[in-house]
């Protein structure tokens, strides 16, 4: 587990600077982005050196954060344009639409022009699919772009994709010790809008609180960009914790606050990475006593003395005067992957030769300095390892409140200190998971582990037990979701931790008028598990994948384009259903029944040997469950 340094009186945290607002809530993007609707744009000419492709959305809605991106890698460029004019290394250009089959169509496109090396994508969805990709041509060598998706290259990761910016769960690690150990603080309330992100983030502070004996409380859910998440301020600041953990957008973050403070509540405030921002810092005397002394973490900071930081800015604002006068997340991560290339060219001396060996190599085997924590290096599934920022909300010049560096935690990596095996059976983090219990559940003494992932030999007194988190109360079971174990057995994640190295390849897609009703449903009512959510826009899902057993299920908000996805509610019926195997039918039909859908048919034992039945969901999708298990044929079963 990731431990902060002592605070060092008068030492460069104590001095650093508030983080830019702006840049705070970009961070966010990194993980919103994959809803991109653009065109392609046109590619370069050829040249007889040295290919490069870069992949960002170049038009559209989200054309500017792309045109940023391609700003950072410009300063890469240019750093090294010493090399670069000796290889005659040309850069070739393609714009993605931000879903999976853009990504790879263009990879394949910059690969016809004669591009051996790729770098890019934007968003989470494109870099899955490109690494997926990557394992189809292996002759060539992928370079992450900004995607910060943990999937991308925790799980089966292609070795010819390689990522040097952090994902989004390693942005908060640390600020769980930090929060239990220099803030004494023991038990938390969760409140955060039901997406991947947040989910990803309350996985990477639970990992470290609860491994010291912090107690989390209640999770309350509600809904991304929910107008009105106040309702349940009343029964939070009922809650007798000593803090809450804040996962929401900055504007749902201070209408929640204000009526919290109306309510009576005063526990102190720790965010996630996206929440603290200059709106909060100058909502003024309403706010000032709870957001005074929030503490959060980040995956860069503009701190006074982050010199690396400080250069990239300033060379940023000189060369693209008109673009703002901070860059964004996206910028930073092309510019850290695009720097990453060119030092591993320069170490090599020449053009890759056939198969990239030694440019693989050097690409995995640098560290080097760059505006994130401090240096970054590869782990043996090349990605990035690097340290993460925490700040405090504290009171600045001219009575404003502002955030300053307190910690920086060095070398995070993405397992967040765990060993593999413990943190992939934690499972993917979701709405129930992980909890306190299921950490004490899987790590035997938390001290131990902290010693480890410290290299420390001392030895250290365990925490004491988690108590059983507390149900929430009923009149909040409408978006509250209770965290005991008994919600997200430990076996189910296991079996997920299983069934990540061989992905299913054939994968049912759904679509619905309300998604996230729908994925909320299909949890509660059918067992599903979250495992990445991208919200749309105005309230819509771009793309969801759910999880059962070693299976899977993908769905979005239906769609007035050229696929015509629509709900069965609109068709009047269905063209095709879904069986999926249960071990105990029974049981299932019971959790089904308790949560309102319809049963098409009952549940029966069948003449080939199953135990089954069949219901619809609130939008009429069709589902079958039941023990029949369909064997693959051998030739099939032994590829």
């Amino acid at each position: 587990m990731t431990k902060a340094p002592p605070v060092r009186e008068g030492g460069r945290h104590e001095r650093a600077r508030a983080f830019a607002p702006h840049v705070i809530v970009l961070l966010a993007w990194a993980i919103l982005v994959a809803a991109l609707s653009l065109s392609a744009g046109p590619a370069a000419a050829h040249s007889d050196g040295l290919k490069v492709g870069v992949l960002a959305p170049l038009e559209g809605a989200f054309a500017p954060l792309g045109q940023d991106a391609l700003r950072g890698y410009e300063l890469a460029a240019e750093e090294h344009a010493e090399r670069i004019e000796a290889l005659g290394l040309e850069a070739l250009v393609e714009s993605t639409k931000g879903t999976p089959e853009s990504a790879t169509a263009k990879a394949l496109t910059l690969l016809e022009q004669g591009a051996l090396i790729v770098i890019g994508p934007l968003s989470g969805i494109e870099s899955i699919a490109l690494r997926d990709f990557a394992r189809s041509v292996p002759e060539a060598t992928f370079i992450n772009g900004a995607s910060a998706t943990q999937e991308t290259t925790l799980h089966a990761p292609a070795e010819n994709f390689f990522r040097f910016n952090p994902d989004s769960m390693q942005w908060i690690a640390g600020l769980g010790r930090y929060a239990y150990e220099e803030k004494g603080l023991r038990s938390i309330v969760t409140v955060a809008e039901d997406y991947s992100l947040p989910h990803t983030q309350l996985m990477g502070f639970v990992l470290d609180y609860c491994a010291l004996g912090g107690r989390e409380l209640e999770r309350h859910w509600v809904s991304p960009g929910a107008r009105d998440p106040t309702r349940i301020a009343g029964s939070v600041a009922r809650a007798e914790a000593d803090a809450l953990f804040l996962a929401l957008s900055p504007r749902m973050a201070e209408g929640f606050l204000r009526a919290y403070g109306e309510a009576g509540g005063d526990a102190a405030i720790v965010t996630s990475s996206t929440t603290l921002s200059g709106r909060l810092l100058a909502a003024g005397d309403t706010l000032r006593p709870l957001v005074e002394g929030a503490i959060s973490a980040l995956p860069v900071s503009a701190s006074e003395d982050n010199e690396a930081w400080a250069s990239f800015t300033e060379r940023y604002r000189e060369r693209y005067p008109d673009a703002g006068p901070t860059p964004s997340l996206f910028a930073l991560a092309y510019y850290v992957n695009a720097k990453a290339l060119f030092l591993a060219l320069e170490e090599i001396g020449a053009a890759p030769a056939e198969g990239h060996a030694k440019l693989r190599a050097a690409l995995a085997g640098l560290r080097f300095e760059t505006p994130f924590g401090g240096p970054v290096s590869l782990d043996a599934n090349r990605h990035a390892v690097t340290g993460t920022y925490i700040v405090e909300v504290v009171e600045g010049d001219h009575d404003r409140l502002e955030q300053r560096t307190v910690h920086v935690v060095p070398d995070v990596n993405q397992t967040l200190g765990l060993p593999r095996e413990t943190f992939l059976a934690l499972g993917p983090p979701g709405r129930h998971a992980p909890n306190c219990a299921e950490v004490a559940a899987l790590v035997a003494t938390p001290a131990t582990l902290l010693a480890e992932a410290d290299d420390e030999a001392e030895d250290e007194t365990p925490a004491e037990e988690p108590e059983a988190d507390e149900a929430p109360p009923e009149e909040e079971a409408f978006e509250l979701a209770a965290v005991a174990p008994a919600d997200h057995p430990l076996q189910q994640r296991e079996e997920y931790a299983a069934m990540t190295g061989t992905a299913p390849s054939i994968v049912p897609c759904l679509s619905y008028e309300d998604a996230p009703a729908a994925i909320a449903w299909l949890g509660e009512a059918f067992g599903f598990t979250e495992t990445m959510v991208v919200p749309g826009p105005d309230d819509t899902i771009a793309h969801a994948q759910l999880s059962f057993g070693s299976g899977m299920v993908m769905l979005g908000s239906k769609r007035d384009d050229a696929l015509a996805l629509g709900s069965p509610c609109d068709l009047g019926g269905v063209t095709q259903s879904i069986y999926v195997v249960v071990d105990d039918a029974d049981a299932h039909y019971a959790r089904a029944l308790l949560n309102g859908a319809e049963i098409v048919r009952e549940l029966e034992d069948t003449p080939y040997g199953s135990r089954d039945y069949s219901a619809r969901d609130p939008e009429g999708h069709l589902w079958h469950f039941g023990t029949y298990r369909p064997e693959m044929g051998e030739e099939t079963a032994s590829e």
